[in-house]
């Protein structure tokens, strides 16, 4: 039997492994739930992949194309299941165990079909890396499954990173029952130096060591936080979750079940349903554990667009400044949707600059990619689409440079750039993204009223009244911002009590000052060494900033004509962090992420620039010195040292982000009996307090019901107060205020004294 022949027989043998498992569900020792997802994040795109006889490139590269077209593959293969099977008056349940599971079948032996028939000239296995050859006076290829030769030490650092992930679920549990973050702390100081030993043994190691480590350094970052908690610890994850399951139990998908925006993400429905038919686990480890190992590739992407650019070692540390940032720590900063948008939207940008890859093929990848990122993420794809369209632009108006040049004879027409963006593409991605989020869905309204408000606003560009504190780049040069907190609190309690008298009153006075007082509030000090923590962190932060922007001066006009697209990059990330009311409808944070995915070795290359002329030869050390110093303030080692409220989540079961984000069973169960018992009146809440609600109900049932302001109720009849554990235990209110996060006292004596309280289960109260 041939390779070839090997292969095609093992996809369908391992199909019809996946089959008997999901049909009788077989999960002893969760075989069905690991087997099931290897198999749907792997297996279409594998498929697709050979349909489209793409050879001649590097296993990491396959690998990353192949789990970015399986995730395709689920959601709009999943999104055709759902609306052609109830047009067809089928089934009312299309995202059902039956129904997918045929559909899924007959799509992949569709596609095993096509790509054996494309491959029938092949006698060989059609895997990577492969070699050329000529079989009877004809060209084609042997692909042969070889391992690369590894040293002894090639094989330690290829051991030594994968004990990196079982160390964060075992510092997980031990922290989710309350025990020592020991585990944890060894986890991430063991990373750090293996990074340092890594660039010390560099030039020993095989090429293929860099996107291994930094894969299962990804992997152990994003689980020591996503494992946190029995729950969900996020905030938007809550809510993702909560129409999952709406989706889940219906069996259907539909734009008009929930008004949300959450809701208009096939990344947020259907790709988590599927998933869950397949593998049948506690759907809690959708999110908390295949997401994150679906997202753990966003290095390897990183790394093999950097490499373009960058050597190898330095390609490396460029990716270990992604992880690095506060936003791939805590992994409830980037939701899920904004997960996959993420991969592909890397993806994209990698397949467009492939040479290896022939233009015909790149371009439909470089669209699937980018209808990909189009269902999956809104405001990932407003910032991709603007990026593609202002780099098309650009294109157009130098090509008629060009052309001006070889009609006065000042260059020759061979000397002309070569683009791989076309207009055609961007054309395809605007239409596409005009009819999904116009047509299908109503989510352009909130870009609508963005663009309106910044165009209408684009005079006050810098003035506080349209920009949120502490958002924007601009915001960012100041290492020690001076929030004042009491004045905060002070315009808070007057709007709550304007607010107040437009309601039925039971004649209760507004609480003031004297009896709600700023405590344990976020960013500010416990003690000096804290206080110096926070400087120097400012300081890296800013050094950190300005890297980025001196390298991306430096790489652009290094060679500007080949860095249009780099340019336009560069450009929009600038006017996103000036243009008003950005910084209070987006995520300034998170889009600072997105563009570190195609640009994280601006900031290498500004800093090494920089290094290297004071450091010389030791420069490289520097750099990685400065990399750990960044990696142990975002803020992980430095705050567990020197204590404060300002703590990891991932380190703790106490601190801000622990008592904002952290999910307790008495919340639940609160949640669900307070849902369950509830008459026609309103549930006040602190604003971070919502989710915990969204976990357990229908958003489109409670969403009408729910004021996220907790000192509202205190003069309105009848009025639910539903309080959380940081309220009940530890005395805290969270507030989200005017863009700033806001924690003071909670009022508990004042409210006995003016509402009953009518359930308490020792970790959270209802007042009503």
């Amino acid at each position: 039997m041939t390779p070839k022949n090997k292969l095609f027989i093992g996809i369908l043998a391992f199909m019809l492994i996946v089959n008997l498992l999901v049909i009788f569900n077989l999960n002893y020792f969760y075989i069905r739930a690991i087997l099931a997802f290897i198999f749907l994040i792997t297996i279409p795109g594998l498929l697709i992949m050979l349909c489209l006889k793409i050879r001649n490139i590097n296993f990491w590269e396959y690998l990353v194309y192949t789990v970015g077209l399986s995730i395709t593959f689920i959601m709009f293969a999943g999104l055709a299941v759902n609306w052609i099977l109830p047009f067809l008056n089928i089934t009312d349940k299309p995202l059902s165990l039956y129904p997918i599971l045929i559909c899924f079948d007959t799509i992949l032996l569709i596609l095993w079909l096509i790509a054996h028939k494309r491959n029938e000239d092949n006698t060989h296995i059609l895997i990577f890396p492969f070699e050329e050859y000529k079989l009877k006076g004809k060209k084609t290829f042997k692909f042969i499954p070889k391992f690369p030769s590894l040293s002894w030490i090639d094989r330690i650092f290829i051991i030594i990173p994968f004990f990196f992930p079982f160390m964060a679920v075992i510092g997980a549990f031990l922290l989710n029952n309350h025990g020592t973050n020991i585990v944890t702390m060894i986890m991430l100081g063991g990373i750090a130096t293996y990074v340092f030993m890594i660039v010390l043994f560099r030039d020993k190691l095989n090429k293929n060591v860099f996107p291994w480590a930094l894969w299962m350094i990804s992997i152990s970052i994003l689980l020591a936080s996503s494992l946190r908690g029995w729950s969900i610890n996020a905030m938007d994850t809550n809510l993702e979750y909560s129409i999952f399951k709406v989706a889940e139990s219906n069996g259907l998908w539909t734009t008009q079940g929930i008004p949300s925006t959450f809701n208009y993400m096939l990344s947020t429905a259907i790709l988590p349903s599927i998933m869950n038919i397949f593998c049948k686990i506690n759907a809690y480890y959708i999110y908390k554990l295949f997401f994150i190992l679906i997202f753990s590739i966003i290095g390897i992407i990183i790394y093999q667009i950097s490499i373009k650019y960058i050597n190898s070692i330095l390609s490396f540390l460029a990716v270990f400044f992604f992880i690095s940032q506060p936003t791939f720590v805590n992994y409830w900063s980037i939701p899920a949707r904004q997960q996959i948008a993420f991969i592909f939207f890397g993806l994209m940008f990698f397949v467009l600059f492939s040479k290896e890859i022939n233009p015909k093929t790149r371009n439909l990848l470089f669209v699937i990619f980018g209808f990909s990122m189009i269902v999956s993420h809104y405001s990932t794809s407003y910032i991709a689409l603007a990026i593609f369209l202002f780099a098309y632009i650009c294109i157009f108006f130098y090509k008629r440079y060009e052309n001006y040049k070889i009609r006065k004879e000042k260059i020759k027409p061979s000397k002309k750039q070569e683009f791989y963006l076309t207009g055609v593409l961007v054309l395809l991605l605007l239409v596409f993204g005009f009819l999904w989020y116009s047509q299908v869905t109503p989510t352009a309204n909130g870009l609508i009223d963005f663009a309106h408000k910044s165009i209408s606003n684009m005079g006050n560009m810098f003035s506080e009244d349209v920009q949120s504190e502490g958002n924007s780049i601009i915001d960012n040069l100041h290492i020690a911002k001076n929030i004042n907190y009491n004045q905060l609190l002070k315009t808070y309690l007057n709007e709550t009590h304007v607010s107040n008298n437009s309601e039925i009153s039971n004649g209760v006075d507004p609480l003031s000052l004297k009896e709600v007082v700023i405590k344990n509030s976020p960013g500010i000090p416990i003690n000096k060494n804290i206080s110096y923590a926070i400087l120097f962190r400012g300081l890296i932060t800013i050094l950190s900033k300005l890297f980025f922007i001196f390298g991306a001066l430096i790489f652009i006009f290094k060679n500007f004509r080949e860095k249009i697209l780099f340019f336009s990059i560069f450009f929009i990330f600038l006017m996103l962090n000036i243009l008003p009311f950005l910084s209070i409808d987006y995520d300034l944070v998170r889009t600072y992420q997105q563009f570190l995915i195609i640009a994280s070795f601006f900031f290498i290359i500004g800093i090494f620039a920089i290094f290297s002329k004071v450091f010389k030869k030791a420069s490289l050390y520097f750099l990685v010195v400065f990399l750990l110093l960044y990696f142990f303030l975002m803020p992980l080692f430095a705050f567990q040292i020197f204590g404060g409220s300002d703590l990891s989540i991932d380190l703790n079961y106490k601190g801000n982000d622990y008592s904002r984000y952290y999910l307790h069973q008495s919340e639940i169960s609160s949640a669900r009996w307070i849902l369950s018992e509830r008459q026609n009146y309103h549930i006040y809440l602190a604003s971070s307090a919502k989710s915990r609600l969204f976990t357990v109900s229908n958003p489109k049932e409670i969403n009408n019901i729910i004021i996220p302001n907790i000192l509202l109720p205190i003069r309105i009849k009848n009025s639910y107060v539903y309080t959380t554990y940081s309220n009940k235990v530890w005395n805290i209110v969270y507030q989200v205020y005017q863009a700033n996060p806001l924690s003071f006292n909670f009022p508990s004596n004042f409210f006995n004294e003016n509402k009953n309280l009518i359930y308490n289960n020792g970790g959270s109260e209802i007042f009503k």
